[in-house]
């Protein structure tokens, strides 16, 4: 894996985690309103409980989801800042823990686009000596 893979892997888990809220809240919604698919549909039916226990158990495996994420968010941030450099530092947590493009990287940084891509060659190939992944 090489160090921008590892970087992106932020994003990557937090659009899985987004979706899989998604589906939570659709699911929680669908047994407030009782929809006909929670209510026989063609398939042996559940009773409340088991409905009830069924999303607490969704909802369990989403906390852990959301646990592992924060995790590695953290340790994916932590890393960055080995580097050393604010300003390299500064372009990957923009890059890839704020998922910004590199217009707007540029333009809170000061810089021009061209400059922003440059320090970010520098930034990974900083991290990928300093950090072993």
């Amino acid at each position: 894996m090489t160090t921008k893979d590892y970087l992106r892997q932020v994003q990557l888990r937090d659009e899985r985690l987004k979706l899989e809220r998604e589906k939570l809240e659709r699911l929680r919604a669908a047994v407030e309103y009782r929809s006909p698919a929670f209510e026989g549909g063609g398939c042996r039916s559940l009773d409340r409980s088991e409905i009830i226990d069924r999303l607490a158990d969704r909802e369990y495996r989403y906390e852990q989801m959301a646990a592992e994420y924060i995790a590695f968010y953290d340790e994916v941030n932590e890393r960055i800042g080995q580097i050393g450099d604010s300003v390299l530092s500064e372009v990957l947590e923009r890059r890839y823990l704020l998922y910004q493009k590199w217009e707007d990287i540029a333009a809170a940084m000061n810089y021009t686009v061209r400059h922003i891509t440059r320090l970010h060659g520098e930034a990974l190939k900083k991290m990928s000596l300093n950090v072993h992944i």
